[in-house]
């Protein structure tokens, strides 16, 4: 894309999301806990999605059951039960998030980002008043442009899954290019894999999120202008990177480089995996938990 289109391509995306207050006037507050959370707890289990993701992908993390230990979540807009009537924003999301942790005032805190929500994490961390111990984020998207590449490459990935079923309709080219996040954009030609990824899509034809554009912008927009502070300072916090190796949405070498200017102590990628881990990856949350050391 020329880079004199990318101001104007942000002008509109912010114009057009303007209309949505941040997450601090949700009709609903966004954060869930799994019943655990009291001020003085010991430690604190920070789950943030991303965009079009349920709280449930980090499920197995609920399977951990740590003592003196409490789950909690940051919902998105449109998901898990929350009205669509809020956007999300990388600091707005992040100071509402860091105030509810804060409110608990526990001894440690872990994050879990996924996508979107690495960035979230990240914003959130230098709010905390106790630095996380360490964060995981997984097919983490990373600074500008990041976002509007992701978004570029999504629209050519589904103008190919388009081509590959022979239609328009958007159920089925969703469904296709499901294929494609689960596996990368090159697993068509092992025979194999791109039968588990035909599979695979057509047990959640049924209940894959067909985003709106008002949703796709409340997910995503602020994610577009998004840049990490050059003073921002986690060296108090270990930071782990989960990457598939063919992760279609945020390519591994441009992670890799966001990877670095955060300081992470870990860069660890998924062969043969896209951006979809949480349902590829067997061993995703067992790497995490070894990670965080728990």
């Amino acid at each position: 894309m020329p880079h004199r289109l990318i101001p104007a391509l942000l002008l509109l995306i912010l114009s057009a999301c303007s209309s949505l207050p941040g997450p601090e006037r949700a009709g609903v507050f966004p954060m869930l806990e799994d019943g655990q959370a009291r001020k003085g707890i010991h430690r604190v289990i920070l789950l943030i999605p991303g965009a079009f993701e349920s709280v449930n992908i980090f499920a197995p993390a609920l399977d951990w059951h740590l003592p003196d230990t409490t789950v909690v979540a940051y919902r998105f807009p449109g998901m898990d039960g929350l009205p669509q009537d809020h956007r999300v924003d990388m600091d707005g999301s992040a100071q509402l998030i860091a105030d509810y942790v804060n409110d608990l005032d526990p001894d440690e805190v872990y994050v879990i980002g996924y996508s979107t929500g690495g960035p979230i994490a990240i914003e959130t961390a230098e709010r905390l008043t106790t630095p996380p111990q360490a964060m995981a984020l997984i097919s983490s998207a990373a600074e500008m442009p990041s976002a509007i590449m992701a978004s570029l490459r999504g629209a050519v990935d589904v103008a190919e899954a388009m081509l590959r079923v022979g239609t328009t309709r958007s159920d089925a080219a969703l469904t296709e290019n499901y294929r494609t996040l689960l596996y990368g954009r090159e697993h068509y030609q092992d025979s194999a894999t791109a039968s588990l990824s035909q599979s695979e899509a057509e047990e959640v034809r049924a209940v894959m999120v067909r985003p709106s554009l008002k949703l796709s912008l409340a997910h995503s927009a602020s994610l577009m202008t998004w840049r990490l502070d050059a003073d921002r300072d986690l060296s108090d916090t270990r930071i782990g990177f989960f990457h598939g190796g063919a992760d279609p949405v945020f390519p591994v070498e441009a992670t890799q480089t966001f990877a670095a200017r955060v300081q992470a102590e870990q860069f660890l990628i998924y062969p043969g995996q896209g951006h979809l881990l949480y349902e590829t990856s067997r061993r995703l949350f067992d790497d995490i938990r070894d990670f965080f050391a728990l």
